[in-house]
């Protein structure tokens, strides 16, 4: 017996040297001094290997891997010291390797992409990362993830307690402090059940089904930012407690079909309120007199008239409200479609009202939006008519809504257009000038205007026009497909020989385009300008060039009965000798003395 023990010792010594005798065991990193404390001799004296933890196995792992050759080290000298030092070192523990190659892994990670602009309107809003309830696990666990043990002992305790009795769905957000998230919630419990609740500043829920959520649950007392999305909701019941500190709420795409009216009745502070993607007929009634954010796209079952109210008397700003409808009252009068309408029709509709002229000392003129035309998603602009008539004007309003397609200012007292519709912008969308009877007595002004390129009526009969520019009336009525039309009946002309011959044909050619041309008149002639006669009207007055012709003529005859004369008294002279008589009598000059020599 005593030489069988001895014989099992000198086995193990034998075996102990081959084991230091090879390389590999100088990279052994073991925490245990000495060879024996690695084996238990059992009751039959066999060698049996001791236990070894998984933690201590995924360490001798990560530290049987990071040792590199000096050569390698030398090169990757500058990611990490700790790095080098556990290469280098034989004797480290298993547990400082592991530290050193996380440490590692760290700093050569590339630097996070810059988050982008975040809107103003959104900068109280909370919302979690949609991976964050991707990998988790929350039922009965901490930070687990499956297959995989917690990486860092704090967090390991933070989430332990915020699980509290294991029914907790929530977890603290890894980089906004007194920020949470909650995962697949089907009951409110799932998230009262956490710990320090109303510490809470921010909560995310992705993913909550249930029939009604209850909005006066504690849960929602001391948050400032509250997201409730990606879920499956009926109904919102109940309201959030009174004097809530909720800035923003945010419920999209969760299918909600109803919100109680005074659901948000009692949120002063709230500054945004996302409803979008759900199946919403209307907005809750809000704190009023605050200016909010509010986003419904996606709703297609909102109601216009409700909807209307609230943006013609409440300050509100929305998200994207050339996308965002609702569905309007066939039986509107200022609605013509058969399809659903944008907010920003709605909010178009509001400027055209609160925007109309008033005129001191006149009065204030009468603004309706009429003829919205909507085919599909391609909605045409807001006609806002401006009815500025009979109110004795002597010139055009200063400021008109900038949505204005109409202008009436009948039966008033304007002389002059001036430079409206050169340099004021609220009068580039007219598209229809009403200016019957009035005294404007040029409509010069339009040339080289946006109004005069773009214009379908111009209304302008019973003014004081002296002048028709047909130079630049030619250019604008060019294109007769676009149906433009110019209205001048009543104005009495300055007519002349030009008007008989240039603008009496231009208007003929342009009958189509100037419908009542043939009640242009002349203030100078009783009759219309297309009654004029080239022939009576481009006679010049009497001038004595006229008598040119018979001055000639007497000068011609003169000369002939000269030439006759003188040519009978030399015929007289050489068949008689004697001279008649009025030669005779004329005195004699020195040179008859020489023709006598």
């Amino acid at each position: 017996m005593l030489a069988h023990s001895h014989g099992l010792r000198l086995l193990l010594l034998l075996l102990v040297a081959g084991a230091c005798a090879r390389p590999e065991s100088s990279h052994d990193s073991s925490p245990h001094p000495h060879p024996h404390a690695a084996l238990e001799e059992g009751e039959q004296g066999t060698a049996i290997p001791a236990p070894i933890s998984t933690a201590d196995n995924v360490a001798v792992g990560e530290a049987t891997t990071t040792s590199t050759p000096a050569e390698t080290v030398a090169q990757n000298a500058s990611n990490s010291e700790s790095v080098t030092e556990t290469t280098t070192t034989t004797t480290a523990s298993a547990s400082s390797t592991s530290t050193a190659s996380s440490t590692s892994t760290t700093s050569a990670a590339p630097p996070p992409p810059a988050a982008p602009e975040v809107p103003e309107y959104f900068k109280h809003c909370f919302y979690a990362e949609e991976q964050l309830c991707g990998g988790h696990t929350f039922e009965g666990r901490t930070d687990v993830i499956e297959g995989q043990a917690s990486t860092t002992p704090q967090s390991d305790s933070h989430s332990r307690g915020a699980l509290g009795n294991g029914q907790c769905h929530c977890k603290e957000h890894p980089a906004k402090p007194n920020s949470w998230y909650c995962c697949n919630i089907s009951q409110l419990t799932m998230i009262s059940s956490c710990s320090n609740i109303s510490k809470w500043t921010n909560l995310h829920v992705r993913n909550m089904t249930m029939e009604d959520m209850d909005l006066s649950s504690p849960i929602f007392r001391s948050l400032q930012s509250l997201a409730v999305t990606d879920g499956n909701i009926t109904r919102l019941v109940n309201a959030f407690p009174r004097l809530s500190a909720l800035k923003c709420l945010n419920i999209s795409n969760n299918n909600i079909s109803e919100i109680q009216p005074r659901a948000v009745k009692d949120v002063p502070q709230l500054e945004f309120f996302g409803m979008s993607n759900n199946n919403l007929s209307l907005v809750p009634h809000r704190n009023q007199n605050k200016n909010i954010t509010l986003d419904i796209s996606g709703n297609m079952r909102m109601l216009c008239n409700p909807l209307n109210e609230i943006i013609y008397n409440e300050s509100i700003n929305f998200v994207n409200p050339k996308h965002s409808y609702c569905q309007y009252n066939v039986t509107s009068t200022w609605f013509q479609s058969t399809d659903k309408v944008s907010v920003e029709q709605l909010e178009n509709r509001k400027r055209c009202m609160t925007n109309c002229p008033v005129i001191p000392n006149y009065g204030s003129c009468n603004c309706t939006l009429q003829n919205i035309m909507i085919i599909q998603d391609n909605q045409s602009k807001p006609q806002c008519h401006v009815d500025c008539s009979n109110l004795g004007l002597v010139e055009l309003p200063q400021r008109l809504p900038d949505n204005t397609f109409m202008l009436n200012i009948t039966n008033n007292k304007i002389t002059s257009l001036g430079d409206y519709f050169q340099t004021n912008p609220t009068y580039h969308n007219i598209n229809r000038l009403v200016a019957d009877n009035n005294q404007i007595s040029s409509i010069y002004e339009f040339e080289g205007t946006k109004f005069i390129e773009t214009f379908q009526r111009i209304y302008m009969r019973n003014n004081s026009l002296s002048k028709i520019p047909e130079y630049f009336l030619n250019n604008a009525l060019m294109d007769s497909g676009l149906g433009r039309r110019i209205y001048l009946a009543g104005n009495k002309l300055q007519c002349d020989c030009n008007s008989a011959k240039t603008l009496q044909n231009w208007l003929k050619e342009r009958s189509s385009d100037i419908p009542d041309y043939m009640e242009i008149r002349c203030r100078n002639l009783p009759q219309s300008v297309i009654e004029l006669q080239e022939a009576k009207l481009c006679q010049s007055p009497p001038d004595w060039t006229d008598y040119i012709y018979y001055l000639i003529a007497a000068e011609v005859i003169l000369l002939l009965a000269l030439i006759a004369k003188v040519s009978y008294d030399y015929w007289i002279f050489k068949t008689a000798g004697y001279l008649p008589w009025p030669a005779s009598k004329m005195p004699k000059l020195p040179c008859d003395w020489l023709c006598e020599s």
